[in-house]
């Protein structure tokens, strides 16, 4: 049983809502605001929040904010619904790592799906951690910073991740998939990094400004997940689609992984200070079919490294 934390102001859907919940066997709180936010979120904890963009009583950001500000209930699940979606507010909720957004009328199965994974992440010990593939983002990290940004950075000991905050002020989301492997690749860089890129890169006057740094991040993610995919192909015989990076600058916001797998983050030293964390949440098919020879036609990096 899941126990949802519900912003709706149409009665038709708080009416289907709650019949579908209850006859599912979950719990629906439907916040109509007569009880301070502030006093909900400390006597109860929920699996899932399910907003109403229009929703009357009180902002749908403020609500959003309420959670992702509050450390017990930061990591929720949060779907935001919309019946007039727009380009401005899509990059708004984005903006703070939500990507769910369903668009009324939407049926049911589509919450049922979401409670499921809510209530039941599936998130094990197992990963696409082999040693192999974690040269390959290493080695693509410490690469293209060192061209692009001219600066060095060193590798820390990696770590499994708990929750989908953000490790730091900037961070770019970009997915991958195909029928051998799907999953996410993120960077959380400081805007000191970022802004040091953009001196190295551009000159001493260099534009400085949030979108400029929010589009170092993204590039440099675009960047990383590029040089990945070539060894990727090169090395494991793979092949995937990439989507275009998301950059989330928000200071609460958090990020959304495209599988159910662990998360597990590289951290990079810059001047001696973990400054950069690359994570990837990976599922590999063990049924895949490896890409032909002849369709390997990748560049031979600069030399191995070896790591591990």
């Amino acid at each position: 049983m899941a126990k949802l934390f519900i912003a709706e102001s149409s009665k038709k859907s708080i009416e289907n809502l709650s019949h579908f919940l209850s006859t599912d066997g979950h719990e629906a709180y439907f916040f109509d605001n007569s009880k301070p936010l502030i006093e909900v979120l400390a006597e109860s904890k929920f699996d899932l929040v399910v907003v109403d963009h229009s929703f009357k009583e009180m902002s749908s950001i403020d609500i959003i904010n309420s959670f992702l500000k509050n450390p017990a209930h930061s990591n929720t699940n949060i779907i935001i619904t919309t019946s007039s979606p727009n380009k401005e507010d899509l990059n708004k909720f984005s903006s703070l790592g939500i990507n769910h957004i369903f668009v009324k009328p939407y049926r049911y199965k589509l919450l049922s799906e979401k409670i499921q994974y809510a209530i039941n992440p599936n998130k094990g010990d197992h990963g696409a951690f082999e040693p192999d593939i974690l040269k390959i983002f290493l080695e693509s990290t410490i690469h293209v910073f060192e061209s692009i940004g001219s600066i060095s950075v060193n590798a820390g000991k990696p770590f499994l991740k708990s929750g989908n905050d953000s490790l730091s002020e900037i961070s770019a989301v970009i997915g991958l998939s195909s029928s051998q492997i799907k999953g996410s690749m993120s960077i959380n860089v400081t805007k000191k990094i970022l802004i040091s890129c953009l001196y190295k890169m551009l000159g001493p006057n260099a534009k400085t400004d949030d979108t400029a740094i929010a589009d170092m991040c993204g590039e440099l993610c675009n960047q990383i997940m590029g040089r990945a995919k070539q060894q990727f192909l090169k090395k494991k015989s793979m092949t995937f689609e990439i989507t275009v990076p998301s950059v989330l600058t928000d200071p609460f916001h958090i990020l959304d992984y495209k599988s159910s797998s662990p998360v597990l983050v590289i951290p990079f030293l810059f001047e001696k200070v973990a400054g950069i964390f690359v994570e990837f949440c990976l599922e590999i098919n063990d049924s895949y079919e490896p890409v032909a020879p002849e369709k390997l036609q990748v560049v031979v990096e600069e030399g191995q490294l070896i790591l591990f």
